[in-house]
């Protein structure tokens, strides 16, 4: 017996999903005693069988990747009201593959529910994702390549990496041809500054959730500052990191580096926005979404408004121009973080504490006292 409805929470990257995928895994039993399943034995078993697809070609003989196959039965054997997939790969699927994993639930009714985010937030938001992925763009130029400024062949590549993902029409429209239009929702993203729940709580109404048997949780994904972000870029060039395999990168320079330590120092840093002289475009941005969502007459759970740039919390700053030593600063907490995991790694003193970063009044404007300051924190107690 299958359940009745399948909630599919395609994306997109960066509208906050992370953030409900946090507080659904950790909700897991309660949500699983209401009647509603999340497949997969482990959290990011639904990442796995996404990417499988994502490289999957149903123009060959292959039936879909047995990680998909195993989640899709995982629901079909699910004895309660509905089930909830939330994973922003989904977004980037093309229409057969889209088409291969409806027809894996054959028994439920799928319903698509698409989160948005204004694109003022969404640019600088994706460029710091994209330096953690090995990239040296600044991020003008970045903002440049998404905006159609630059015309360059790597800024076409560029923008077209970044609206596959964050072209909202399409999506919906490639989704509403296999569910049927009345199947997908639209949930807007709500203004920094805000209550923190208001997204679960449209979220919750867009998936059929009761938000009052769910309780909150801290964010686990930190995004990077300014600083670190510039930080990440630099290091990037460097023919060292350049000519490391795409695991020991991800495993030493994303996972340790950028995720454990330094966007730990996010509330430290000069914070990340639109470059100004790319608001005009990101304002005629967001009122072409505007219509376009409103023309397609799909289910909006929130605000459209919410999608018009807003005036930044933060000083607009170029990170390729901040000073030597907020930068410097920043590096050093960098190895710092680094010794620290190394120290667990080797398992020489398993009493190292979570890295967390070094006081906001220690001396900035002197690095040595900043290295030292480290040096003490992470010499192991006699």
């Amino acid at each position: 017996m299958a359940p009745t409805v399948v909630h599919l929470h395609i994306g997109a990257p960066k509208t906050g999903t992370t953030f409900i995928q946090d507080v659904l895994w950790a909700n897991r039993e309660s949500l699983k005693a209401a009647g509603v399943l999340l497949p997969g034995r482990q959290r990011y078993s639904r990442v796995h069988a996404a990417r499988d697809v994502l490289r999957w070609s149903p123009s060959g003989d292959e039936d879909l990747p047995e990680s998909w196959r195993k989640l899709a039965g995982e629901v079909k054997r699910w004895k309660g009201r509905s089930a909830v997939l939330s994973q922003e790969f989904l977004c980037r699927m093309d229409a057969e593959q889209a088409e291969a994993i409806v027809q894996s639930f054959p028994e439920s009714q799928v319903q698509v529910i698409l989160t948005v985010r204004d694109v003022g937030r969404l640019v600088p938001a994706q460029w710091q994702t994209l330096m953690r992925s090995r990239k040296t763009w600044t991020l003008d130029e970045f903002a440049d390549a998404v905006a159609g400024i630059s015309q360059e062949q790597r800024a076409r590549s560029m923008a077209e990496h970044f609206w596959l993902r964050h072209n909202s029409r399409p999506i919906l429209e490639r989704w509403a041809g296999i569910v049927g239009r009345d199947q997908v929702r639209v949930v807007t993203v709500p203004p920094s500054g805000g209550d923190p729940d208001q997204l679960w709580q449209r979220f919750c109404q867009a998936a059929d959730l009761d938000a009052a048997t769910t309780q909150p949780v801290e964010a686990s994904h930190e995004s990077l500052g300014a600083a670190s972000s510039e930080v990440m870029r630099r290091l990037n060039a460097d023919p060292t990191i350049q000519s490391m395999s795409l695991p020991s990168y991800q495993q030493t320079v994303n996972g340790a580096l950028s995720r454990r330590v330094l966007g730990h120092r996010r509330s430290h840093e000069p914070g990340l926005a639109l470059p100004e002289a790319h608001r005009p475009w990101a304002e005629r941005e967001a009122s072409r979404l505007i219509a376009d969502l409103e023309a397609a007459g799909f289910d909006i759970i929130g605000d459209l408004e919410d999608l018009r740039p807003q005036p930044s919390r933060h000083d607009p700053v170029s990170p390729d121009l901040l000073p030597a030593g907020v930068l410097l600063e920043a590096a050093i907490e960098g190895l710092a973080g680094l010794a620290a995991e190394q120290v667990k790694l080797n398992n020489n003193e398993p009493q190292v504490k979570k890295f967390k970063p070094l006081p906001r009044n220690a001396d900035s404007s002197n690095p040595s006292s900043r290295l030292r300051t480290a040096y003490r924190r992470l010499k192991p107690r006699r």
